[in-house]
């Protein structure tokens, strides 16, 4: 036999699986090889070696034992935490976590002799698993066909390979140096005894002769209905030490249990019970094997000064992230003091602007050109004579206005009843002109859609809204973001908590008081494109964009607010690089394994105690404090000191009369509730008049922002003389409807 043979063959040998044993004197011997199961340790060091930490906290959860914990409540907690990290709902839609949870059941029901070549990838979805499958299928052949190539010699060793899995290894592998593809195909066997064309002559003698013998040489050459076996005449010895030189480079390129079994076909398919007789007595000798197959080497000769074996190496696992070192003391921030001017309030301050001078500082008259050439576009696309001016669009938004304050149950008894406001409505605008304006109403062209953003058609107003809150934002040191809710009863997206629990999900960024600065609707594929950091998730990607757009009025040091769904010491690192100061509630499996002080064991401690702890490194504090509830926050720039006294309530609504609260719980107090203030503000004077189309609701939504907004500038401007907020809205609607109307009618 060819020398060079030997090293593709010896690439392909199951290093996992092959049994170790010397071989017999005579060279007719034949070795046993078996498949044995591996264990949970073996699994999750194959696993890990191969990057696929998602699959690692899957089987973790599923082999989950009740005998792991001290009680059925630490069980259920640490199987919630399994979950947690093996589906990331942090970082995972509804459609996501659905979506891992078909994967993982598809891959459960298909045929027992394709499951171990589709878990070999990275699969995040059932589409690439339905994929790998059709691959397999075009490009491999028939996925049933096994080799066992003999080798007759002074060392006869089995060798099996896959006829499917040559291709597919290789491709997963990158062809791997010196690592060649043994091509088989099915033999024509013209024998009587098929048998007789796979083993030598005195070896069929012994099979016969011994039943043992006979499986174990079955074993190795029946492979299923489609089975296949390859005799390569060995005429030249094989150099057994070059072919261990040359698996010992190679499996140096790739090290871990992983090359091995990558490389190795499994004979469970073509043995079937046989094989799985005496799996433990196997499974010393099999790793007894892999240590022996633990060699090192740079070239494919061994050095004559090379020790024949070498121990086992020992795997390090490697963190993309450093260990945290966490210590029990007081932050030491080191950002600047805020001493920043608000010059663009003082502006406004001076110019003594009326509510409708402030509303339209929003819905200038950029925002309803632009709202009248897209309807007067969108309305001759369809045929309809509309020619709608911006006088007409003004009188439009007057109605919507109204119906805020002042609500019927139809929308066209705004013309019908007679009173002071709706002589108003029927001066202003005819109820026909009203109704072919508002359905014709658009705010993007058609033809210039992004297919990708659900909210295409309300892009461009979104952007001119943000720009414009963003613009006349009062520049405050402390900002708050969190999650706000548009009604839509034809939304499926839920959010506990709020006013409002169906709807469309808008992200919200607003200063203390409630004045929204930037906001962008929820969807699965977020239009907003920013350097993501996958290990920040969703929420903290966008916490680092709203970040962003502060950064762009100066390079102040902001202070962030904001809950657990967002916070992360990840998160707090990534803020403080780029001089933003943050502080925010924190889940227990966020907290980077901090010694905080067991949720349990603080229950017991008296109201106001609390537990801290600084990380070294990044200089960022976790707080675990004990009020009116233990609550977990984490901080870049607020500390402990000073510590104040405050009044709590127990559990029976008994005053206790003062306790201690950190600094840090102080701060996130005042800073938390800015997107529950303007929600507030919101929903008392919201617009109620709706047209069919979908995006009606957020174009509402988007009219009492701007007015939430106009007000808080109103306060600000008029600290001792402002209007509630009900005059002020009923003010800009009259005028609207006053100033506005068509008199030529």
């Amino acid at each position: 036999m060819d020398p060079k043979l030997s090293e593709p063959l010896a690439s392909n040998l199951n290093m996992d699986e092959a049994l170790p044993g010397p071989a017999p004197e005579n060279g007719d011997g034949l070795v046993k090889v078996k498949e044995e199961d591996p264990t949970w340790e073996q699994v999750c060091s194959s696993l890990e070696s191969s990057s696929h930490p998602q699959e690692i906290c899957r089987l973790r959860f599923r082999q989950f034992c009740f005998q792991e914990a001290p009680g059925p409540r630490e069980a259920l907690a640490q199987l919630r935490e399994l979950c947690h990290q093996w589906l990331r709902p942090e970082m995972h839609t509804k459609e996501q976590i659905m979506e891992l949870l078909v994967l993982e059941q598809f891959l459960t029901i298909l045929p027992k002799d394709l499951q171990p070549f589709v878990k070999t990838y990275p699969l995040e979805s059932g589409e690439e698993a339905v994929t790998v499958l059709e691959n397999l299928e075009t490009g491999s052949g028939d996925t049933g066909q096994q080799a066992s190539v003999y080798m007759q010699g002074q060392d006869m060793r089995p060798m099996v390979t896959e006829y499917q899995g040559v291709s597919l290894e290789c491709q997963r592998l990158g062809l791997l140096p010196g690592v060649t593809t043994l091509k088989c195909e099915p033999p024509q066997l013209t024998q009587e005894n098929p048998q007789e064309g796979l083993f030598p002559k005195d070896q069929l003698i012994s099979m016969k002769k011994n039943p043992e013998t006979r499986l174990q040489c079955l074993c190795l050459t029946q492979s299923g209905p489609r089975g296949c076996a390859l005799q390569i005449p060995c005429s030249t010895p094989i150099p057994t030490e070059r072919t261990v030189a040359h698996l010992n480079t190679v499996k140096g390129h790739h090290p871990g249990d992983l090359w091995a079994r990558m490389h190795i076909s499994s004979l469970e398919y073509a043995a079937g019970d046989i094989t799985r007789k005496a799996r433990k007595k196997d499974k010393a000798r099999v790793s007894e094997l892999l240590q022996g197959l633990a060699f090192s080497g740079d070239s494919d000769v061994e050095k004559d000064n090379e020790p024949e074996t070498q121990p086992a190496l020992k795997k390090l696992k490697v963190s993309r992230f450093p260990e945290n070192s966490w210590t029990k003391r007081d932050i030491k921030p080191n950002f600047p003091s805020w001493s920043a001017l608000d010059s663009g309030l003082l502006n406004l301050k001076s110019e003594k602007l009326n509510p409708v001078e402030l509303f339209e500082l929003f819905f200038d008259d950029e925002t309803f050109n632009l709202i009248v050439k897209e309807t007067n576009n969108y309305a001759s696309q369809k045929n309809v004579s509309l020619e709608v001016t911006v006088q007409e669009m003004r009188c439009v938004f007057g109605v919507l206005l109204l119906s805020g304050f002042m609500r019927r149950p139809r929308r066209g008894m705004y013309w019908e009843i007679s009173d002071t406001d709706q002589n108003l409505v029927r001066d202003a605008i005819r109820r026909d002109r009203f109704e072919l304006i508002f359905s014709n109403l658009h705010f993007a062209d058609n033809g210039h859609l992004d297919q990708k953003d659900k909210f295409t058609k309300l892009r461009p107003l979104i952007k001119q809204m943000n720009k414009n809150f963003l613009l006349y934002a009062p520049l405050e040191e402390n900002y708050c973001f969190d999650k706000s809710m548009c009604e839509c009863f034809d939304s499926d997206q839920f959010l506990n908590g709020k006013p409002i629990r169906i709807g469309y999900k808008i992200w919200c960024g607003t200063t203390t008081q409630g004045y929204l600065v930037w906001f962008e609707p929820y969807q699965e594929e977020s239009a907003v494109k920013v350097d993501e950091d996958p290990d920040l998730g969703l929420g903290g990607n966008l916490v680092m964009n709203f970040a962003d757009v502060l950064l762009e009025r100066g390079q102040y040091p902001y202070h962030l607010c904001f809950d657990s769904f967002f916070t992360s010491v990840k998160l707090l690192s990534a803020l403080k690089k780029k001089g933003v100061r943050a502080t925010g509630t924190i889940l227990e499996n966020r907290t980077e394994k901090c010694p905080l002080m067991n949720v349990e064991h603080m229950k017991k401690m008296e109201r106001g105690y609390f537990d801290f702890q600084v990380e070294e490194n990044k200089e960022i504090i976790l707080c675990r404090w004990y009020g009116d509830d233990i609550i977990s926050l984490c901080s870049n720039a607020v500390g402990i000191e000073p510590v104040s006294e405050i009044s709590c309530c127990a559990a029976d609504d008994e005053e206790i009369p003062q306790i201690s609260q950190p600094s840090i719980v102080k701060v996130y107090d005042e800073c938390k509730e800015g997107v529950a203030k303007m929600d507030q503000i919101i929903s008392k004077y919201r617009v109620r008049i709706r047209s069919k189309k979908w995006y009606s609701v957020l174009v509402s939504y988007m009219i009492d922002a701007a007015m939430n907004n106009a007000w808080h500038l109103h306060r600000a401007c008029n600290p001792g003389a402002s209007l509630d907020p009900l005059d002020f809205w009923r003010f800009v609607a009259h005028f609207y409807l006053e100033h506005n109307a068509d008199l030529s009618e």
